[in-house]
């Protein structure tokens, strides 16, 4: 039988998944077919829609409003951020107001009718909220369970709360990610511990499904997002642990390749990256350069040689990529062998030739932000069938009627009962706050 559906279809999560941690993980459960509804509320903000209830026009006119469309400022904005729209495709909406009694049941009903409740809240939300690991497991057995906080449920930073900036910080990622020689208050933002706690997150989830199918039950899984970033920096862990060697901030340069990074090119803010990881690659590059004596060079020759002159071939390779096209130089080096890439601005991605001809990217229709192109899925499934799945990310409260009446199973009356006592809606109350 060839079966084209979705790896994940069948599978229902809930998820609370905040900031860009959680909504990297939903949207690629989104992505291989699982029903995932985003668990809101009308009476708290949902921190990736906004975190006021109204944004001054000044605020929306400067560089924060560019996190909404056309930087409107009006009412129902939360369904126009950017960040939300792209994490939340294809994914659902419903409300809930968990601190009520009334809520509190509805929603393990729900629980009780689902394979996966996801959650990156601050470590104590969810036992606050009454909907820890043992209350959720007792109400079905079956259910797994995803935790993953910046530090973990235990230890002495747990009650901790941050962003990316402070898990990375407390990895050790943001003392080698800067240039050499500044100092660490310079190193721009990164974040990279969001996704990568949401992949994380992500695959542990689907290890987990499997896991259940041999033993019936669910399971517990926690993730420390500090923890998860910290194996991208085992290198330099290592090399303290066996070698006694600190490493500090080094740009863009590899350990082990020489020249290694990002150099000018001919034109306004262009660029070109490169690894010279072979002699033979580094020939070729000057070589392209029309540089070629340089190969022979007894500071240049070796690899070893070169990192111990690295600043030399670095600025060797700068005074000549200046003169050349950074895309045509990018095909020459390919062609030759060398590992190259010209640096593509943000808004001629839309255009790139590989990403088109691979239709990595999407357009998408949404309600109240209209139609854009979104990017991709992060992997091509060969046995699915072929076409975009993708739905828009859901308005507030979008499916409601879908969860309390479908799958829970009220009646209409009793749905309306919930929307007349401002239990649920679409729009948040004028006292909702974070």
């Amino acid at each position: 039988m060839n079966d084209r559906r979705p790896p994940l279809e069948g599978i229902r999560v809930l998820a609370q998944g905040l900031a860009w941690a959680g909504p990297t993980t939903t949207m690629l459960l989104a992505d291989l077919g699982a029903e995932v509804i985003e668990i809101e509320s009308i009476q708290h903000l949902n921190l990736t829609r906004t975190r006021i209830r109204h944004i001054p026009d000044a605020v929306m006119r400067g560089p924060a409003g560019n996190a909404y469309v056309n930087h409107d400022g009006s009412e129902g904005f939360w369904d126009r951020q950017v960040w939300f729209n792209y994490g939340k495709r294809g994914c659902l909406s419903a409300t809930f107001d968990l601190q009520t009694e009334r809520g509190h049941e509805l929603f393990l009903e729900l629980i009780k009718k689902s394979d996966v409740f996801l959650e990156n809240n601050a470590a104590t939300v969810v036992d606050t909220l009454g909907i820890g690991w043992d209350v959720l497991h007792a109400a079905n057995p079956q259910l797994i369970m995803a935790r993953f906080p910046g530090f973990g449920i235990t230890g002495p930073y747990a009650h901790h709360k941050g962003i990316g900036t402070n898990m990375e910080a407390v990895a050790g990622h943001t003392m080698v990610r800067g240039y050499a020689g500044d100092d660490p208050s310079t190193t721009p933002n990164s974040l990279h511990s969001d996704p990568n706690a949401g992949t994380h997150v992500a695959w542990a989830v689907q290890a987990a499904l499997l896991a259940r199918e041999r033993s019936g039950q669910g399971q517990l899984i926690e993730l420390s997002q500090a923890e998860a970033v910290l194996h991208h920096i085992t290198y330099d862990v290592l090399d303290y642990e066996f070698n006694g060697r600190e490493r500090t901030q080094r740009g863009n340069d590899h350990p082990s390749f020489a020249p290694y990074g990002v150099f000018p090119c001919a034109g306004e803010d262009r660029w070109i990256a490169i690894a010279c990881t072979s002699d033979a690659a580094f020939a070729a590059l000057m070589s392209h350069l029309d540089a070629a004596q340089w190969a022979d060079d007894e500071r240049f020759a070796t690899a070893v040689a070169r990192l111990r002159h690295r600043a030399a071939v670095n600025e060797l390779v700068a005074d000549r990529t200046r003169l050349y096209a950074a895309e045509e130089l990018a095909r020459k080096l390919q062609a030759s062998g060398v590992t190259a890439a010209a640096l593509a601005h943000q808004q001629e991605m839309a255009t790139d030739e590989h990403l088109n001809a691979r239709g990595f990217f999407t357009p998408i229709t949404h309600p109240a932000a209209g139609t854009h192109l979104y990017p991709g899925p992060a992997g091509k499934l060969q046995h699915t069938a072929d076409g975009p799945p993708f739905r828009p990310a859901p308005t507030l409260g979008q499916h409601n009627e879908y969860v309390y009446q479908e799958i829970i199973g009220l009646s209409a009356e009793e749905y309306q009962k919930l929307v007349d006592d401002q239990a649920i809606g679409t729009a948040y109350l004028e006292t909702a706050h974070a």
